[in-house]
């Protein structure tokens, strides 16, 4: 099995996570969060790592760490293995505590903070009770279902009374301890706005509890791994190891091509223009276009059809199916296949 992306980056930030195996149960008690909370703060000194935010879930764990070493895998390996080690020697228990290796993702620190920070902060709260599950707020955020004043008291109880995540000291609540870097969160190098940014930090996070939560940053993280504008996201690029021919993450971090050159690349195998047979009956140049659209491109359905000029997203996943059969029985379809991959210049 292919090993998951490298995301060692000197001076990164990073949403790091990691699970219960099984989603078993992973803090039992206050005994075992004040374990690894203390782990954390030896993270930080052995480590040189900084620990922007946190969450302790009862099957999972959120991090928002800084690694100006550029040393997250090694960090991660020991403060996972510290607290395994110890819970399995409580429990008396063997065998893995964690499911398989921590997730991360790298996002840009300037841009992003708040946002990762919200959502890390906002777990605690999104369970069945409070009815702030990620599907029910985005219903509120759309106006398809009202939020009752009560329901939003309940829920900024619920966070004010959060005792294992960082925002207790983000909210100004609780002195923050030496470990916990709030401030560059805050304010960034301008450490003299702290007190006044914290008013706008907890109007930002409770703004979620009611109908202005938009989206989860998560979403917009480029292949799931790298969060940040254009420039950014392409400047990672570049700083991220990794084999491409082992290991799919890494090629789905390499910029794609446009649909402009998709379609070109059928008009050069074809030998005909776009308009000239995008509309043609049975004619395979307008489904491959939108197969190398989807599969290398990697456009929606609806971006598709909007591309192409279909009507509906529907017509386009039938035309997607269609060349995903014909190239698995048909050879000079697959042929086709090859030789516009090859004028896409798409490494395979």
């Amino acid at each position: 099995m292919a090993r998951p992306l490298r995301l060692n980056v000197e001076g990164g930030w990073y949403h790091v996570t990691t699970r219960g195996t099984e989603r078993k149960i992973v803090y039992k008690d206050n005994e075992c969060r004040l374990c690894y909370v203390g782990l954390l703060e030896e993270m930080v000194e052995r480590f040189n790592v900084k620990v922007h935010a946190y969450a302790l879930m009862p099957n999972h764990t959120h991090l928002v760490l800084e690694t100006p070493a550029a040393n997250l895998s090694v960090a991660m390996q020991w403060i996972n293995s510290s607290y395994s080690m110890w819970f399995n020697r409580r429990e008396r228990r063997i065998g893995p505590l964690l499911q398989g290796r921590f997730g991360a993702i790298l996002f840009d620190g300037t841009s992003e903070a708040w946002p990762v920070t919200r959502y890390v902060h906002l777990n605690p709260i999104r369970k069945a009770g409070l009815d702030l599950s990620k599907n029910m707020s985005k219903a509120e955020a759309m106006g398809l279902r009202p939020v009752a004043p009560q329901l939003i008291r309940l829920r900024q109880k619920a966070l004010k009374g959060c005792r294992w995540s960082s925002y207790q000291y983000y909210a100004g609540w609780r002195r923050a301890p030496a470990w916990l870097s709030v401030e560059d969160v805050l304010a960034g190098p301008d450490k003299a706005r702290v007190k006044g940014r914290r008013a706008a930090y907890r109007s930002y996070v409770e703004s979620a509890m009611g109908e202005e939560m938009k989206e989860y940053p998560m979403e917009r993280a480029v292949s799931g791994f790298l969060l940040g504008g254009q420039e950014w996201v392409e400047r990672m690029r570049s700083l991220l190891s990794g084999d491409r021919k082992e290991q799919k993450a890494f090629r789905r971090l390499e910029k794609r091509p446009e649909w402009g050159s998709a379609r070109r690349a059928v008009e050069r195998v074809k030998g005909e223009k776009w308009l000239d047979f995008c509309d043609r009956y049975g004619d395979w140049g307008r489904d491959m276009a939108l197969y190398i659209g989807r599969r290398r491109c990697g456009m929606k359905l609806k971006e598709l059809g909007a591309a192409a000029g279909m009507s509906n997203y529907y017509a386009v996943a039938q035309a997607l199916k269609r060349m995903s059969r014909l190239i698995k029985e048909d050879k000079a379809m697959m042929k086709n296949l090859e030789a516009v991959v090859n004028c896409t210049n798409i490494k395979t």
